[in-house]
């Protein structure tokens, strides 16, 4: 029985003593509830006895409310664990890959509401739906089923590189056919262990670009004055907030930015990606490049302190005090949760969670807020940096047009160059022309992402058709 389960038992029984008692003995109680897999945070009811409709009344609600958070959370669990290890449907091949978090709504979908939710995303609408009442719309390929494990960038490589599927939950199983990052990779990385890529170097895969999304910093509003159009973070304030040299909404330079309104006086609280995270290195990136005081390393890893003589490679360490968690998903639940917080997530998942996003001053001195156009504008005029025919990488750390957003990615998937079923190969290519299309646009803009400008999607499908091969 899963834990979720026995809450909600126990949660009835709970309740039902503790309204007898006050229906029954005159007595007032504060209930508050617990939190194992799910936040009710603090649900206060006060009951009042000497009334037995109330207790009745008040008895249904509780179970009510309970049941209510039970299937709310498993609908939430179903659609992150789109990585059902349950076999696909008879005669459907099932292609699986695991990754960022920051194209698990475009792919899979998160929670129950619409645009965000399982029904109509990418894998739901191509192939046959995990589950197939997902379907329609679609499918638009009915051989095929794809599974995604929302595990992060790193953990997703590793995944496909050695084929050692994420433990506990969302798994997938194997072989794993595909992987998604926002870090890219460098080349060095070899395959191993996979029954794919037979007879071909250990490093033949191949890395394209799929989508591209935004860094939101977003905040929780709670407490705070907020002005019309939402809070502005000039470049030299948004660098001092994750720099941790700004620890106050009442900063001076915070309220610069706002026309002279005071936020709050409320300490900030950053909350940042512990696990390894290609949101975190897009960001790290980012202030890399546009700031020559950027002193708190770049990557992918996380850890808090001081800035020590050498960080360790591929990591940033945040300032003492920020407050760490894992997923997109979980940043997305701290920051929520958290009064003063701030913290990075990506667009998809920013506008999924119903968050309030700063808008940040560009490079060139504009300040926009977080949209699909503003990440398109972004990439307008990239091109591919990498030498390998078989990979494409997009640098794009600081765009200067006036109208971009300034902290952007793309996310990529990747790969193998030679499948063993010819169906998962021809699923790959048929998913990519289809998803780079109108209704692959569509279906990413209402998520929250951006499609890739024309010249680069291109590029991606003749990669894809000329070196993904069975």
């Amino acid at each position: 029985m899963s834990n979720l389960l026995i809450t909600l038992i126990m949660l009835i029984i709970y309740a039902d003593i503790r309204l007898f008692l006050i229906a029954n003995l005159t007595l007032d109680f504060d209930f508050i509830g617990v939190e194992p897999e799910i936040n009710l945070k603090e649900l206060d009811m006060t009951f009042y006895p000497n009334r037995q409709l109330t207790y009745l009344a008040s008895s249904i609600s509780v179970l009510a409310i309970a049941t209510g958070l039970v299937v709310g959370q498993s609908a939430t669990h179903k659609s992150l664990a789109q990585t059902s290890t349950t076999p696909p449907p008879t005669g459907v091949t099932s292609i699986n890959g695991a990754g960022a978090s920051s194209i698990t709504t475009l792919f899979i979908g998160t929670g129950t509401t619409s645009p965000f939710n399982p029904k109509g995303s990418w894998f739901n609408t191509y192939g046959v739906g995990n589950p197939s009442s997902l379907n329609p719309p679609g499918p638009v390929n009915a051989a095929v089923t794809f599974r995604y494990a929302s595990v992060g960038s790193g953990k997703g490589l590793t995944a496909f590189f050695t084929q050692t599927v994420p433990a506990g939950s969302p798994t997938i199983n194997r072989p794993v056919s595909f992987a998604a990052s926002d870090d890219p990779v460098v080349g060095t990385e070899k395959v191993s262990g996979s029954p794919n890529n037979a007879g071909t170097p250990a490093n033949a895969y191949v890395q394209v670009p799929a989508i591209t999304v935004g860094i939101a910093l977003a905040y929780n509003p709670t407490g705070l004055n907020v002005p019309t159009g939402g809070i502005k973070l000039s470049r030299a304030t948004y660098l001092g907030i994750l720099q941790g040299n700004i620890i106050n909404w009442n900063d001076a330079k915070i309220k610069a930015d706002n026309g002279g309104v005071t936020i709050a006086n409320k300490p900030i609280v950053l909350v940042y990606r512990s696990d390894d995270s290609g949101t975190t290195f897009a960001l790290s990136s980012h202030l890399k490049a546009a700031f020559p005081t950027w002193n708190r390393g770049t990557g992918k890893k996380s850890i808090v302190g001081s800035v020590p003589s050498t960080i360790p490679a591929d990591t940033v360490v945040w300032p003492v005090g920020s407050k760490g968690a894992t997923g997109g998903g979980g940043v997305a639940t701290t920051i929520a949760t958290t009064p003063g917080a701030i913290g990075y997530v990506d667009s998809a998942t920013q506008l999924a969670n119903n968050l309030k996003a700063a808008v940040l001053q560009n490079k060139a001195g504009t300040y926009n807020a977080i949209s699909s156009t503003t990440i398109s504008n972004a990439f307008v005029g990239a091109s591919d940096q990498d030498a390998n025919a078989q990979r494409i990488k997009l640098v794009v750390t600081d765009p200067t047009a006036a109208n971009a957003y300034p902290i952007v990615t793309a996310t990529y998937v990747l790969f193998y160059d030679k499948y063993a079923d010819a169906k998962v190969a021809a699923g790959i290519k048929g998913l990519i022309g289809w998803a780079f299309g109108a209704a692959g646009d569509t279906i990413a803009k209402n998520r929250g992402y951006a499609p890739l400008p024309p010249a680069i999607k291109t590029l991606s499908q003749n990669v894809v058709n000329t070196y993904v091969k069975p």
